[in-house]
C-alpha cells in the first residue's frame, strides 16, 4: 500500500512540472488581443524604438494580435500612426525553464514567409502579468547604446 501511495504522489508532483505550467500559461493567451500602449517605465523622454526588427513602436500601437496555443502560432496586423498596414505571422511558446517563475518568459519568432525552423532569431519577452482581459509584456532592448525596458499592455478583444 505504501508503494502505491508513493507512486501516486510522485505522479502528481511530476504532472505539475514546468511543462504543464507552461501549457497552462499558453492556454491563457488564446484569442485576439489589442496592443493598447507601449511605455518605457525606467526612462524619460520620447522614444520610438524598433520592435522585433520590424518597425517602430508607434506602428505597433493598436495592433491586433491573434494567439493560437494548440500549435503555438499567431499573427498580428500593424496599422498604427500612418504606418503601412502589414500582417505578420509568428511562432511562440512559453519557456518551460521560466514557467514556475513569478514572471515567466515567452519566446517569439517572426516567421512571415518562412518556415519556423528556418528562423534562428527571436525575442525573449517577460510576461509581467496575464489576466483574463489584460496582459503586460516587458522586454529589454538597446537604444542609443543603453539598455531600456519596454512595457507593452494588451487588452483582450
Amino acid at each position: 500500500m505504501k508503494y502505491i501511495l508513493t507512486i501516486v504522489v510522485a505522479f502528481l508532483i511530476t504532472s505539475c512540472g514546468p511543462a504543464y505550467l507552461a501549457n497552462q500559461v499558453e492556454k491563457d493567451f488564446k484569442g485576439d488581443w489589442v496592443l493598447e500602449s507601449i511605455s518605457y517605465p525606467d526612462a524619460s523622454g520620447l522614444f520610438d524604438v524598433e520592435l522585433f526588427n520590424l518597425s517602430s513602436a508607434s506602428c505597433f500601437e493598436n495592433s491586433v494580435w491573434k494567439f493560437i496555443p494548440n500549435n503555438s502560432t499567431g499573427s498580428f496586423t500593424l496599422d498604427g500612426n500612418n504606418c503601412i498596414k502589414t500582417e505578420q505571422q509568428f511562432k511562440w511558446y512559453v519557456d518551460k525553464t521560466t514557467a514556475e517563475n513569478f514572471s515567466p518568459e515567452m519566446l517569439l519568432k517572426i516567421t512571415t514567409g518562412q518556415k519556423a525552423r528556418k528562423v534562428d532569431t527571436g525575442t525573449r519577452i517577460k510576461i509581467k502579468s496575464l489576466l483574463e482581459s489584460q496582459m503586460v509584456w516587458e522586454q529589454n532592448a538597446m537604444f542609443k547604446g543603453e539598455e531600456i525596458t519596454i512595457e507593452m499592455t494588451f487588452s483582450k478583444l
